[in-house]
């Protein structure tokens, strides 16, 4: 019994480190190496189980003939000697969700010894299982049924996803959080939820409201759900003890297990029995439960030998059964299985503090005239500035000082180490236009203010001689009596804005300006038709006394007409011909005193 002992260990140790479930996975396929020897030894790996991954896996084999092979990994069992049958009778303490099945129980080793395992279904255990596999070889017409312990290794659930999502999880100030349930239940029963917010609220059901944070903090949300949709199964049967005895006198009883539902259908059948049944022994079964009342009847089988199968012991359970069950000389354990998902995950929501808004002063005041360096901006804030003009962000402007260059509602906007902002109030900021250049023609010493027209509508204006101001002098002319850089400043009185045009006099002898200062009327001065065309009339309210001189003069202060007029004189003819598109002056220059008007010709 030495040999027979060894190599059903040996030998099954090898095989059944693949079988990892109860049967339920049919149609392997067998997939050899080419080559192998035709009494050897072969089993392909399997890998390990994850759970909650689904699984199915073929695992082909070739048994040995003879114990040769055998003898060659345990040196005291003796080569040579012919296996004539090899079983596999059963495998318990398997993990739940895994089933397993041969393409066949038993070998007849003369005719075939290559055969294959189906490894199927969703493991719902991890662990390092230890597993009792029980076998049946056969030699020299000699039997011995053997268990022995095998181990297998589940891995842990690896979640693939958390059990909710955030939407709007960080904030300034306040945050209004949205959730996602990333476990739905579909409207099926079973499934419970559990929220905690983190600030002593919370919420029980599938899918919370939005959820508003109205203080700075750091917010834990915890999340647990419940998922109870598996059901019960009964994994196994393990038999203690039986009140029958084997009819033959010889050994223990042959036993199989019958399961029966509620409506006494049979649900389960062991067959074939197992002879010589060494107790305890476990039957495999993997059967989903119901409702209702259940039956285990246990047979020891006599192949007819002495009549009818002999009743070892019945005993009725339900989902709500467990553990040892006792019905007369029978004694069971049930193993039910229920298993029930707890799902935990966490997150985190932040509220920061929201920044002080900033605050914009302007040193100088929130008006300037255009071109003028006087006018600054400056925030509150020495760092994280952004300038906004009319509500739009300016390009590049995020000092603390900013210069505006053009009229608009200013405001500036801060950003702090948490991307926390705040915007300060906005800045009316006017950006006033300067006057036209009053450019100035010169005429026998005496400068003349080339479009009063173009003069702002409440103004003041002051003549220089170089940089000091001719005092009294604020009309539109001034008598050069020197040579000289003459200039005129122009102030707007509406706005404070002024400009300046200057440029060199050299003076004339041989003309006396203050001769006839007294202005005409311009008013009494029609220009007909203005614009002009070919030609254009000057006419006066009244005739002119003496000799005058009529001026045509170009905005480059360039004389392009000159017209002598008689005596009495109160139309004049002036020929526009040739004349560039643009606005031109007119001069009268008579001893009733001089005057200007601007006339256009296109």
């Amino acid at each position: 019994m030495r040999l027979l002992y060894l190599f059903s260990t040996c030998t099954f140790l090898l095989f059944f480190q693949t079988l990892t479930a109860q049967s339920g996975c049919p149609g392997c396929q067998t997939n050899l190496p080419a080559n192998l020897p035709e009494d050897t030894l072969f089993l392909q790996n399997i890998p390990d189980g994850q759970n909650g991954q689904p699984y199915s896996e073929d695992i082909s084999f070739r048994m040995p003939k003879t114990t040769t092979p055998v003898a060659a990994l345990d040196s005291v069992t003796p080569p040579g000697l012919t296996i004539s049958k090899i079983e596999i009778v059963s495998v318990d303490g398997l993990p739940q969700g895994l089933y397993w099945e041969p393409n066949q129980w038993e070998f007849q080793t003369a005719d075939e010894t290559d055969g294959c395992i189906k490894i199927c279904g969703t493991p719902t255990e991890s662990d390092s299982f230890v597993l009792n596999v029980t076998v049946k070889a056969t030699v020299l017409f000699l039997t011995q049924v053997k268990s022995f312990p095998m181990r297998m290794y589940v891995a842990p659930k690896v979640s693939v996803t958390d059990g909710f999502s955030m939407s709007n999880f960080t904030g300034c100030g306040s945050t209004e959080v949205t959730f996602e349930n990333n476990v739905p239940s579909g409207g099926a029963d079973g499934f419970s939820y559990v929220w905690d917010f983190g600030d002593n609220t919370g919420f029980e059901g599938e899918n919370p409201p939005a959820h508003i944070y109205t203080e700075p903090g750091i917010y834990y949300v915890s999340y647990h759900a419940t998922v109870d949709t598996a059901g019960y199964t009964l994994a196994s049967v393990r038999v203690l003890d039986v009140e029958c005895v084997d009819q033959l006198g010889a050994g223990s009883p042959d036993l199989y297990l019958i399961i029966k539902a509620p409506n006494g259908t049979v649900l389960f059948n062991s067959s074939p029995a197992i002879n010589n049944t060494p107790l305890p022994y476990t039957f495999p079964i993997g059967l989903q439960l119901g409702e209702g009342n259940y039956t285990v009847f246990i047979a020891d089988e006599d192949s007819g030998l002495k009549g009818s199968d002999d009743d070892c012991g019945t005993v009725p359970f339900n989902i709500l059964s467990g553990d040892t069950l006792v019905a007369g000389g029978m004694t069971v354990i049930l193993d039910i299985q229920h298993p029930v998902e707890e799902i935990e995950s966490q997150d985190t929501v932040i509220v920061y503090p929201a920044p002080i808004a900033p605050a914009i002063t302007a040193p100088d005041g929130l008006t300037a005239c255009a071109g003028s360096d006087s006018l600054v901006l400056v925030s509150s804030y020495g760092a994280g500035n952004q300038w906004f003009l009319d509500g739009d962000p300016i390009d590049e402007a995020t000092d603390f000082l900013y210069q505006p260059s053009e009229s608009g509602s200013y405001q500036v906007q801060i950003s702090d180490a948490n991307g926390c902002t705040a915007i300060s109030a906005p800045k009316a900021v006017s950006i006033y236009p300067l006057p036209e250049t009053p450019a100035f023609s010169n005429f026998d010493n005496s400068l003349r203010l080339f479009d009063t027209l173009a003069l702002p509508a409440n103004y003041s204006l002051q003549w220089y001689n170089g940089a000091e101001a001719i005092p009294g002098e604020t009309g539109f002319r001034y008598c050069a009596l020197q040579n000289g850089t003459y200039g005129l400043l122009v102030t707007d009185l509406n706005t404070g804005c002024t400009n300046f045009f200057s440029q060199l006099v050299v003076y004339n002898p041989n003309f006396d300006c203050t001769v006839g200062t007294n202005d005409l009327n311009t008013l009494s001065m029609g220009i007909f038709p203005n614009p002009a065309h070919d030609r254009l009339q000057v006419r006066f309210g009244q005739a002119l006394s003496g000799e005058s001189v009529l001026r045509m003069w170009d905005a480059m202060g360039r004389i392009v007409r000159t017209v002598s007029v008689t005596s009495g004189a109160y139309i004049i003819d002036v020929d526009c011909i040739g004349l560039s598109a643009g606005v031109y002056a007119l001069e009268i220059v008579s001893v009733d005193g001089r005057g200007s008007v601007k006339v256009v010709v296109e």
